[in-house]
């Protein structure tokens, strides 16, 4: 047989990326993440008694009833994780594959993660309308109900980590069967739900420039993305050691088809383009602007870190595809160099 009859396989492994979980899962994972992230942050803001200015828009009359929107900017993760949530839904296609994956949650990460964001979207939401909704009752003070706002920061965390561990379940691609993933999904999150407070608290005019929370919330934001950095690159270091399939991963991430998602989307604009805007901004007080072109520089980089891992997954090979490779390898030196053989396995 002529070894040019073969082909080379090992070649077309690099043009070969998983193209199952594409944009559409990618949007989820960005807007489950981000809005688990914001919701743990107002929820720890709630708790610390940090004051807050009257929002532009404090009250919306609705039906002769006020509601009180004052902690609407800090409260809305469970509406972007609500959002988000369809996206998963309508990437598995079928309603029955879809209902299948939901009832079981013993084999199944589809499963147990439709039974986490379900519990935070509800208590999430409750917490949502029992700050907007007029009734006295509901305001009382009371720790009781302390226990539904722990449930909720719970299930947010499990949330923001789950992003991760979904596509850790996939075995079959090396790039995320790592632990490390849902580690730096957990900090991407807590990152940008940071800043996406910051905007929204700075956009209804609850925070001044010179307010103590808007520095924490800056100075925090920014060692998340130093952390994030950090783990960013142990988990490509050690995905690039894990496997073939890792190294070609990361080299795709890196140096090919999705280098300009990586170094313009993810290191210029989520990494480098945020910390030198905020640290201009801390001299200019008062000058909103730049924080807020830190502020969606840095969201846009959260959604391309997770286009970015999700492209450049590259599924392990087949036994079979490696038999293959083995033969076509020992076939083109054979080709080289005549007066290698190889022996044909006998038969009994």
């Amino acid at each position: 047989m002529a070894t040019e009859n073969i082909p080379p396989i090992r070649n077309m492994r690099y043009l070969r990326p998983q193209k199952e979980w594409k944009e559409i899962i990618a949007i989820y994972l960005y807007l489950a993440g981000m809005g688990a992230g914001s919701f743990v942050i107002g929820i720890l803001i709630s708790w610390m008694g940090a004051k807050l200015d009257p929002p532009f828009l404090s009250s919306l009359n609705l039906f002769g009833y006020t509601l009180n929107l004052s902690r609407v900017p800090i409260l809305w993760g469970p509406i972007m994780v609500a959002i988000g949530a369809p996206f998963l839904i309508l990437d598995l296609g079928i309603k029955w594959r879809f209902m299948y994956a939901c009832l079981n949650p013993r084999t199944s990460w589809v499963a147990r993660g439709f039974i986490i964001l379900s519990i935070f979207i509800i208590f999430g939401l409750v917490l949502l309308a029992k700050s907007i909704l007029p009734f006295e009752w509901l305001h009382a003070d009371s720790t009781l109900w302390r226990i539904p706002e722990a449930i909720a920061l719970l299930f947010a965390f499990a949330t923001a980590i789950y992003t991760g561990i979904l596509l850790k379940a996939t075995k079959s691609v090396p790039l995320w069967n790592t632990s490390l993933l849902p580690i730096l999904f957990l900090v991407s999150a807590l990152s940008t739900g940071s800043m996406a407070i910051i905007l929204s608290t700075l956009g209804t005019g609850m925070l001044s420039h010179d307010a103590g929370v808007l520095k924490v919330l800056m100075g925090g934001e920014q060692v998340l993305v130093v952390i994030e950095g950090i783990v960013l690159y142990l988990f490509l270091s050690r995905r690039y050691r894990a496997s073939e399939q890792g190294k070609d991963s990361v080299r795709l991430l890196l140096f090919g088809e999705m280098k300009m998602i990586f170094w313009g989307g993810v290191v210029l604009t989520g990494f480098i383009f945020p910390v030198v805007l905020e640290n201009i901004a801390s001299f200019f007080p008062g000058n909103f602007v730049l924080i807020f072109a830190a502020g969606i520089l840095l969201l846009c980089g959260g959604f391309f870190l997770r286009l970015g891992i999700l492209h450049a997954g590259i599924k392990d090979q087949i036994p079979m595809h490696r038999l293959m490779e083995i033969q076509y390898n020992m076939m083109a030196g054979r080709a080289h160099n005549p007066r290698i053989t190889v022996r044909e396995p006998q038969t009994h």
